[in-house]
């Protein structure tokens, strides 16, 4: 059946591919009236950091629309209510799309730090080339190719990759393999086939059909890093996955340890991973480093100054500009809630509905307090707040960024309570608990008058913060 329909499908991609130029979004439905949409895109997909393409809000009749530029082909992404919406923008092409029906996150999914959105590919219904010199296709639109690979693929990939550790049989794989690839070979589209490529290679990888070694020399070995491309990056990251850790336990790998721990040096690295021969290649090589600093910083094997230096080293060194900038991300990633670092920023409103930023605070200690006002284990914190605020809030700032549903509740709680110190509502900044990496109430930071991270995380008043505060002040001279 899908033979039959894609016999037919042929996309001129150089075409495609090779002008650099606007996309507009654009669509209707009166159930997001009101609703921002913001869309992103990944800056790379080691460190998962994002950016922000375009933000509409949704007028009153429920229609948006969005416009921005884009060098290549690129996924871009919004997440709105319980939903993780996606799609494949070309340059110099525009979309009218599907929104899902609105469904709001509840107060429990907010709060849920393992809450996990519901992934929805993007409906076009409407695709258009903003350029008369290229062609319209819309019978033959790229977020169609891959929606329907993906329903074909994707039963395939859960029944032999969902489950690593059961033996699969290989022939019943080999035979899937093939009619994979006999179904989709007609397509020419570059972008999908490489998405296809190395979407087939996660499948042959997940199903330990081939083993890793496999996949490097037939996906990597001397292939373009892809750095853009969502397959290639999934595929990448599963099989260099902690590769520190899994080339350090080899004859040829051991010394990766010392390379990283008593010498802290690149360039000795580098030399030890090119005992691999998959790794002679200087980009995917570096790359490889790139995914293994960041790695590291997870793991207990390495020490985190060390890796610091030698991904300073690197950002210093690179002749490759992705290189150079991917290095900054996971920079900024893993030393966010590091002692001696500068936290994520926030701004919110406040008890008064007045807009309140971690900056307006740099001058002072700030005593930061991750909470919600309905929660007992809050609660009983209050009162010991209270007093450290009345004993020594000259000295220290206490805010608290409450979790309740609306802004309107931790303003009661404030007024009843006659609490004086800050209380900030985290509703226009929802990503803060991510950023903050809040798994449970209360949780406490201490940032000291530069602006950077004293304590993290912070002892709670109950825990003898008081005795850590001054601990803090006299190390500095203050007291």
């Amino acid at each position: 059946m899908f033979r039959t329909i894609f016999i037919s499908i042929f996309l001129i991609s150089s075409i495609l591919n090779s002008f650099a130029g606007q996309v507009i979004v654009n669509g209707n439905n009166a159930e997001y009236k009101g609703v921002t949409l913001s869309f992103y895109r990944y800056a790379n997909q080691i460190s998962d950091k994002e950016i922000m393409v375009s933000s509409t809000k949704v007028n009153e009749h429920g229609h948006f629309e969005l416009v921005f530029d884009v060098n290549a082909t690129d996924y871009i992404f919004c997440r709105t209510g319980v939903f993780f919406l996606y799609m494949y923008v070309q340059p110099n092409f525009t979309y009218t799309i599907k929104l899902p029906s609105r469904i709001e996150k509840k107060q429990d999914d907010i709060l849920n730090p393992f809450f996990k959105a519901l992934n929805i590919h993007l409906l076009v219904t409407y695709y258009q080339s903003n350029n008369k010199q290229l062609p319209e296709l819309p019978d033959n639109e790229l977020n169609l190719l891959i929606q329907s690979f993906d329903n074909y693929f994707d039963p395939f990939y859960a029944k032999y990759a969902s489950n690593i550790y059961t033996k699969n049989n290989v022939n019943a794989i080999d035979t899937t393999i093939h009619k994979i690839e006999t179904t989709f070979a007609s397509i020419n589209n570059s972008y999908f086939r490489s998405y296809y490529t190395y979407r087939m290679g996660l499948l042959k990888f997940m199903s330990t059909r081939f083993k890793s070694r496999n996949i490097s020399d037939n996906y990597f070995l001397n292939k373009p890093v892809l750095y853009n491309s969502t397959a290639y990056m999934e595929l990448f990251n599963q099989v260099y996955e902690k590769y520190f850790v899994y080339f350090g336990r080899t004859n040829n790998g051991k010394e990766i340890y010392n390379d990283i721990n008593t010498y802290q040096s690149l360039t000795r690295l580098k030399h030890t991973l090119a005992q691999n021969e998959v790794l002679t290649n200087d980009t995917l090589k570096e790359f490889v480093v790139l995914k293994g600093l960041h790695d590291g910083f997870y793991e207990m094997q390495f020490a985190r100054e060390a890796l610091l230096i030698i991904l300073d080293s690197l950002e210093l060194t690179t002749k490759i500009d992705n290189h150079k900038a991917i290095a900054i991300d996971i920079r900024q990633k893993v030393t966010r809630l590091l002692p001696g670092y500068a936290p994520p920023p926030f701004r919110m409103l406040n008890q008064d509905s007045a807009w309140v930023s971690l900056a307006d605070f740099k001058g002072s200690y700030v005593y930061v307090m991750f909470c919600t006002t309905q929660n007992y284990a809050c609660i009983k914190e209050y009162d010991l707040l209270k007093k450290l605020y009345e004993k020594h809030g000259k000295l220290l700032k206490i805010v608290t960024i409450s979790f309740d549903e609306t802004l309107a509740d931790t303003k009661m709680f404030a007024k009843k309570m006659k609490y004086d110190w800050t209380f900030l509502h985290f509703g226009n900044q929802p990503e803060i608990l991510k950023e903050y990496d809040i798994r449970t109430f209360p949780t406490y930071f201490l940032i000291d008058r530069d602006g950077k991270l004293a304590l993290s995380p912070a002892p709670s008043p109950a825990e003898n913060f008081e005795v850590f505060l001054f601990q803090q002040l006299r190390e500095k001279g203050i007291l």
